[in-house]
């Protein structure tokens, strides 16, 4: 099941990361713009996300009476709960589109990061043996690493091998002080300890900011029962898993999730300042300022 997946997710990615690198040149921006394109890409299912979410919490003091006068019979609440989204025209489901399209864009960028020579240089499972095998390389460890250790051999030997495959591509998986092909150690202290940690700090930021406009744009929301669990859960979930995610897969991934955590903070914040202008030219009445 995880190899269908991989293979039908990772491959457009990889010809989208393949165009990125071959046109900047540097695998770690191409890590960080591909971020961005997926941002971009998933912006207006976000936007109609925000306005769902705003019209649902708008809805707050018609739910809670209907919860208060049909709170003992649940077949005949969830009946007046429906009606009540369908003469509005919202979902209850509303935002769960762009968040469940993380996964799979986190799922496709894993292959093409943890097995860069079939999904980013495009490679048949003949052509990477007979790399291995002129590099006296051998293909031991995890399926879904063993990879890595080749793809640098490549850079470091490209002449060696460049006649193999007119796909084959010399790339340096260093970004900065950062070598994007390996795995944070947990139990190893060492530079590449600065992609978790900020990856977690980019998780709180974005947790912050996203909390912040959700607050200023529903304050009824904000006062709701388990609202302040939820933002705790929240506060914590997110750069918690960022953290663990982090030093347990390929560095590349972190890149991958601290761009996206700062894509996505400021995104949140864009969003959040043109709904809030937008709610208080509403309660305004909507009419311009005269000169």
């Amino acid at each position: 099941m995880f190899n269908f997946l991989y293979k039908v997710l990772s491959t457009p990615f990889g010809y989208v990361m393949r165009w990125i690198f071959q046109f900047i040149g540097s695998y770690g921006w191409s890590i960080v713009l591909f971020s961005l394109l997926a941002k971009l890409l998933t912006l207006p299912l976000t936007i109609k996300q925000k306005r769902d979410m705003a019209a649902v919490q708008a809805l707050q003091p018609k739910i809670q009476k209907i919860q208060k006068t049909y709170g003992k019979d649940k077949q005949r609440l969830n009946e007046e709960m429906q009606n009540l989204y369908d003469q509005e025209g919202v979902s209850p489901m509303t935002g769960c589109g762009s968040t469940l399209l993380i996964f799979p864009i986190m799922i496709g960028l894993y292959g093409v990061i943890s097995q860069p020579l079939t999904y980013f240089m495009q490679l048949s499972s003949a052509e990477i043996t007979k790399i291995a095998d002129r590099l006296s390389y051998t293909m031991t460890g995890n399926a879904y690493t063993q990879q890595i250790g080749l793809a640098g051999l490549i850079h470091e030997n490209f002449d060696k091998v460049a006649d193999i495959s007119d796909k084959l591509l010399k790339v340096d998986f260093h970004f900065g002080p950062f070598d994007l092909a390996t795995t944070p150690s947990i139990k190893e202290f060492g530079v590449l300890w600065l992609i978790p940690v900020l990856s977690c700090l980019t998780a709180l930021a974005m947790s912050f900011v996203t909390q912040y406009f959700n607050k200023k744009n529903n304050p009824a929301a904000a006062e709701a029962p388990g609202a302040k669990q939820s933002n705790m859960m929240m506060y914590f979930l997110s750069p918690a898993m960022s953290l663990y995610f982090s030093f347990i897969l390929p560095a590349g991934l972190g890149i991958y999730w601290i761009a996206n955590n700062i894509f996505t903070a400021l995104q949140e914040a864009i969003i959040g300042f043109i709904l809030l202008k937008k709610k208080e030219q509403n309660q305004s009445g909507g009419l311009p300022d005269q000169k």
